[in-house]
């Protein structure tokens, strides 16, 4: 199934910003991660549609991981595929070039992370206030 979306059904990914929890001696601390210049982010994604016996289609998509950059190393052991815009086309298959060498970690200083409150465990807690940073007495 990857093979065939790889091949036709390359998608982009968009997002302010993403969680990890990284482990400290008391609990998960949760950490916001987004691009230092402000930007959305975009993830490398593929995209799938299933057609159910009643003739409707489910379309779902996943985003492509990868090994973690210095910066995601302390956090967790993969982090998203982060494309660059000059990268869409090559990505989408609009111009010429290879999607396979894009599947690597953000390079240094693409990307900024910081503390974050617990209350982003809960689904219930859906504001944007979830991305602020915890003051420096909070962490671990």
């Amino acid at each position: 199934m990857f093979r065939q979306a790889f091949a036709k059904r390359r998608a982009l990914v968009p997002a302010g910003a993403f969680y990890e929890w990284r482990k400290t001696r008391i609990a998960k601390q949760p950490i916001g991660i987004a691009r230092s210049d402000g930007d959305p982010l975009a993830f490398a994604g593929l995209w799938e549609g299933h057609r159910w016996p009643s003739g409707e289609t489910t379309r779902t998509f996943c985003i492509i991981t990868t090994k973690p950059n210095a910066l995601m190393v302390p956090i967790h052991d993969r982090m998203p595929v982060v494309l660059e815009s000059s990268d869409w086309p090559v990505w989408l298959g609009e111009a010429k070039g290879d999607p396979v060498a894009l599947l690597r970690p953000a390079a240094d200083g693409v990307l900024k992370a910081w503390p974050i409150s617990t209350r982003v465990n809960a689904p219930r807690n859906n504001t944007a206030d979830l991305l602020d940073e915890l003051e420096p007495s909070f962490v671990d």
